[in-house]
């Protein structure tokens, strides 16, 4: 009697245990799905898709002004770009054009960006433009070139590069990109041409992990064919 419980407690065990496993199994699997389905982007709520999407544009544009508070806080305090930069392909980084239609120096802001853009001063200048005009010390385009002199490039060669074609080139990029995507405000991120990130819901509960989020968010619509 005793050897028929033994065999028979090894039966039980031998069907049990599989089955125990199984449910182990089916229970990962259930969560890493439901962790996959909260990690992909949701229409209408972290993005929206263009109507008409814009061909043959870089795979991230940010249009940002130094008027603009949101968008100073999205480099003094949210560094969105930066981590948007690190999701990246080696060597590409976020594509920032500036608008012009805010605040009395818009149009010099756009040029002095473009001046940035062709000389790769846009890493030395973006915070100091700012921080000018969140202070309220740019008053005119003096005050524009003298940020410039602070990061090397002197009021005789910002001058000479304002008579530049490709700095000309630059400043008729941005406004035809400007045009383009029909913005009509600032921060504004566009991934691929195709869609728009809403900034408002990006998951946020410190300034770094809105970052972390937002880059999530746009990495998984560059994956998006």
């Amino acid at each position: 009697m005793s050897i028929y419980k033994t065999l028979m407690q090894g039966l039980l065990l031998t069907f049990v245990l599989p089955a125990s496993i199984q449910a182990n199994v089916v229970t990962s699997t259930e969560t890493e799905l439901q962790a996959k389905r909260q990690s992909i982007p949701q229409e209408g709520k972290e993005y929206i898709t263009l109507i008409h999407p814009v061909a043959s544009q870089p795979k991230v544009v940010e249009f940002f002004s130094f008027y603009c508070s949101s968008c100073y806080q999205f480099v003094e305090n949210y560094p969105v770009a930066d981590a948007i930069n690190r999701i990246l392909p080696k060597g590409e980084t976020v594509t920032k054009y500036h608008v012009s239609m805010m605040g009395p120096l818009g149009n010099e802001l756009t040029e002095a960006w473009a001046i940035a853009m062709v000389m790769d001063k846009t890493h030395d200048v973006e915070k100091p433009l700012f921080e000018a005009v969140h202070n309220q010390k740019l008053k005119n385009v003096a005050d524009i070139q003298e940020v410039f002199a602070k990061a090397g490039m002197d009021a005789a060669t910002y001058q000479q590069a304002q008579q530049s074609l490709l700095v000309k080139g630059a400043i008729a990029r941005q406004k035809a990109a400007i045009a383009s995507f029909g913005v009509k405000g600032t921060p504004t991120f566009y991934v691929n041409g195709k869609y728009q990130i809403h900034n408002a819901g990006i998951a946020i509960t410190t300034p770094q992990a809105y970052a972390n989020n937002f880059a999530e968010v746009v990495h998984a619509l560059l994956e998006q064919q």
